[in-house]
């Protein structure tokens, strides 16, 4: 019993600390709308990352925490 316990712990763990089941229950960072006037003629992941990659030249955006993913818009423009 103690050895399923454990096995529920660590897949729990994996769970929770990945982008996707966050995204789905609508706790996936906000959301590309928030700020029309700032993201109008955003319409691919590169513009995204010009400003939001660690080390930008745009210190004023947010920094996105998984700069190697792809997606941006998939997961940010609901």
């Amino acid at each position: 019993m103690k050895k399923y316990f454990q096995l529920f712990i660590i897949a729990l763990l994996l769970v929770m600390c990945g982008c996707a089941y966050r995204h789905y229950l609508g706790m996936h960072g906000p959301s590309v709308r928030a700020d029309p006037d700032i993201h109008e003629d955003i319409t691919n992941d590169g513009q995204c990352l010009a400003c939001h990659a660690p080390g930008s030249a745009d210190t004023e955006s947010p920094v996105t925490s998984h700069p190697g993913f792809s997606g941006c818009l998939k997961c940010h423009n609901d």
